[in-house]
């Protein structure tokens, strides 16, 4: 009897749906071997997804291959975009994001000539993407002077949370610092964890990777209830890093398009740093 293989094809769009669960969830097998094949290549900045230097004896010959800066995500590679956006879409996957932005920046700008502002402002984003950089993590998007970045598995496997508020405690002590000096900028910085769509977004020649939803939506509104030199941390990404809160301060906030008050946690530079745990468990 003849076998109707008809029922065995995915539908275009679960089949997309799969790749970009496997790519986004690092799973797939052979963006898995590109990573280690270009982990062996020196030497950072590198493609976030599949670690292609973009500097060192290797990054000429690499350009050539299509392993050069996107436009329009300078952190990942065209050669990866181009891959992106054959299956263009994406998934809903676990996500770390982070919101940063400056306090008192209207004042600022009305104190300051233009010329100055623009080097504050330089300044400023120059520490937030460093230390985003230096904990594996992407920025999103620049508004500004806000700032959304995000943590995936694809860039640093499961433990992105903890990365993600690494990522955060830095900034927020970095920047502190800067104003101490007189040369900076206060800000308020604010992470969350949970699913979020992520993928490529947009029509073709003005498409970008992003990362879209409530989780994404929630961190933003978070970071209105930082005040300078602070972290505010969702009770999710408390569970996730499993952080003792006991150090912290609580803190109820009403976040906008949200019906119920939402419990926070608060960190505050001058404090010792959470201690972040890994999910791995030693055996």
């Amino acid at each position: 009897m003849e076998h109707d293989h008809s029922s065995d094809a995915l539908p275009e769009d679960v089949e997309r749906s799969e790749y970009w669960t496997d790519l986004l969830g690092g799973n797939d097998a052979s963006l898995s071997s590109l990573q280690r094949a270009m982990r062996r290549l020196p030497s950072p900045p590198r493609c976030k997804l599949c670690y292609a230097p973009f500097s060192g004896p290797y990054a000429p010959v690499l350009r050539l291959l299509g392993f050069r800066r996107w436009a329009l995500n300078q952190q990942i590679c065209r050669f990866c975009v181009r891959d992106l956006e054959k299956h263009s879409g994406g998934a809903e996957v676990e996500v770390s994001v982070l919101y940063v932005d400056v306090r008192g920046s209207t004042r600022a700008a009305e104190d300051m000539n233009p010329r100055a502002f623009s080097e504050g402002l330089r300044r400023y984003l120059a520490v937030v993407s460093g230390d985003v950089d230096d904990e594996q993590g992407v920025i999103d998007h620049m508004a500004g002077d806000g700032v959304m970045a995000m943590w995936i598995p694809a860039f640093v496997g499961p433990e992105h949370p903890q990365n993600a508020l690494s990522a955060a405690v830095k900034i927020a002590s970095d920047v502190a610092d800067a104003v101490a000096r007189g040369d900076g900028w206060p800000a308020g910085v604010a992470v969350h964890t949970g699913p979020a769509y992520v993928g490529v977004v947009g029509e073709p020649g003005s498409r970008d990777f992003t990362v879209l939803g409530d989780t994404a939506n929630t961190v933003a509104r978070l970071s209105g209830g930082a005040e300078a030199g602070e972290v505010v941390l969702s009770g999710a990404m408390v569970d996730a890093t499993r952080i003792d809160p006991s150090s912290l301060e609580r803190r109820v906030l009403s976040l906008k398009g949200k019906n119920e008050p939402f419990d926070a946690w608060v960190w505050s530079v001058g404090n010792e740093a959470p201690s972040i745990r890994s999910e791995v468990t030693p055996p």
